[in-house]
């Protein structure tokens, strides 16, 4: 699978969404919180496991590992 999953984002890290993976409910769920295709994020929190927080959009969101491995990434910077 092409690019990284944004649960391999370092604390600090920044990233530019590529695509979206997984069935059409959760790529439906990630939209609309903004996770799109071209959307840059920033890792807020990842401690490695557990949830992270991620800043989308100016705006912060906690997502799960299974969520976060379904947004593919490029890292920026």
């Amino acid at each position: 699978m092409p690019g990284i999953g944004l649960d391999e984002l370092p604390t600090g890290g920044q990233a530019e969404i590529i695509f979206l993976a997984g069935g059409g409910a959760v790529t439906s769920r990630l939209a609309a919180l903004g996770f799109v295709p071209g959307a840059h994020v920033s890792m807020v929190q990842n401690f490695g496991r557990g949830p992270l927080i991620v800043s989308v959009v100016h705006t912060r969101v906690a997502l799960g590992r299974g969520e976060a491995i379904k947004i593919r990434t490029r890292r920026l910077g």
